[in-house]
């Protein structure tokens, strides 16, 4: 059974009676993961089987050209040689981009609760100090005495702006365009129930001719047109944002890549001499 509420109410309420209950947005969530692991392995087998020589078709040439293009992604966002870190995109973008229109389906909404943008910036924020004590090593408890000492408190405090930031603005932005479509419907539907009050008024009071086929006849088109525009175009924007951020602090952690600047100077020199 899907119940529709809060997912962070229901797991704090089911650590106090230790009771195993799923909401409604947990479920999409894990329908989402389910469907990326298909799509993944359905490429993985058809990469397998694959002849090298001949071009990728289906499945397979879309995950080729979208990684190919994460890795050019990458290697801009975060200025060095992307290693495997298209890897982690790759999945990031597919599952949060999924996440966002998966409302498109009628099931409940993923992105519109608190604990999916919380959890995707905790699983950011590990990331960028698993990568900052990979390379900083001991150095990396010195950022938490700078300038002095005294400052520990307050840098104890600050290491967390990531989380909050990334979250609040991801639920924000999600959230608002739920606001947006609420009043929009509801506007409309007050529209058609004045339009068609010969029909409307046979409902008896407002709340009953709000909820009447009186009501539904300039909603449909508008919300799905606005729908398309909260859930791809916007949803894909919200991706690229996070993605982006997700690059620009775990390379702030990395050591400076003083090879790229060489390299590509190398390869235009020898172009320069091939011309």
């Amino acid at each position: 059974m899907i119940v529709l509420s809060d997912p962070l109410s229901d797991m704090i309420t089911g650590l106090q009676d230790f009771s195993f209950r799923l909401s409604g947005p947990t479920y999409s969530s894990l329908m989402v993961m389910a469907l990326v692991a298909v799509l993944a392995i359905i490429a993985g087998t058809q990469a397998r089987f694959h002849d090298p020589m001949k071009p990728s078709k289906g499945l397979l040439g879309l995950a080729e050209a979208f990684y190919d293009w994460l890795v050019g992604w990458t290697r801009n966002i975060m200025g060095r040689d992307p290693g495997n870190w298209p890897g982690y995109f790759f999945c990031l973008y597919l599952y949060l981009f999924l996440a966002f229109i998966w409302s498109i389906t009628g099931l409940p909404s993923i992105i519109d609760t608190m604990v999916l943008p919380l959890a995707l910036s905790l699983v950011m924020f590990v990331l960028i100090q698993f990568t900052a004590l990979k390379y900083q090593k001991f150095g990396y408890f010195h950022r938490y005495i700078e300038p002095i000492p005294l400052f520990l408190p307050i840098n104890l405090v600050t290491m967390w702006t990531p989380v909050i930031s990334t979250t609040l603005r991801m639920f924000g932005n999600c959230i608002a365009g739920t606001v947006v479509l609420g009043l929009v419907n509801w506007a409309l539907k007050n529209v058609s129930v004045n339009v068609f009050s010969f029909w409307a008024v046979s409902y008896g009071d407002k709340i009953a001719q709000l909820n009447s086929p009186a009501a539904i006849w300039f909603s449909p088109i508008v919300l799905a047109v606005l729908n398309l525009y909260f859930a791809l175009f916007s949803g894909y924007i919200q991706t690229l944002v996070f993605a982006s951020l997700n690059g620009v602090w775990i390379s702030n952690e990395m050591p400076e890549d003083r090879t790229m600047g060489t390299t590509s100077q190398a390869t235009r020199a020898q172009s320069n001499e091939a011309k």
